[in-house]
């Protein structure tokens, strides 16, 4: 079997406090939302346009979300994209999220520390 590569890196700013929950076996999890800006075309110009990025983390992971990451944090994150989708009122709606396996913590909190936890930690 030929190996394959699922593997999203992304630099961007917080767009919301984590939410954080439990799953039945108590089990954390935390979602939120980061925004990277990219340059688009626009006519004779360049426009600024922001795409949004779920992200989902786990365990100890949802746990730093939790203590330490805040609405305009900027973060740098590594993950895997997972597509789903959901019904609503008859209609399939598309999902896409990024299920987080490192996260560093760019913000400078304090005299310029960095945070950072990966899952191998």
């Amino acid at each position: 079997m030929s190996r394959s590569v699922n593997r999203i890196t992304l630099i961007g700013n917080v767009g919301r406090d984590p939410d954080i929950h439990q799953t039945k076996n108590g089990t954390k999890v935390a979602h939120f939302s980061l925004a990277t800006n990219r340059r688009a075309p626009s006519g004779s110009d360049e426009e600024e346009r922001t795409d949004w990025h779920r992200l989902t983390l786990w365990n100890r992971q949802a746990q730093f979300a939790e203590d330490y990451i805040r609405i305009g944090d900027r973060l740098y994150v590594e993950g895997r994209l997972e597509y789903d989708s959901y019904e609503r009122d008859g209609v399939v709606i598309p999902t896409a999220e990024v299920i987080v396996r490192e996260v560093v913590l760019l913000t400078p909190k304090g005299a310029g520390s960095e945070e950072a936890l990966d899952e191998a930690a």
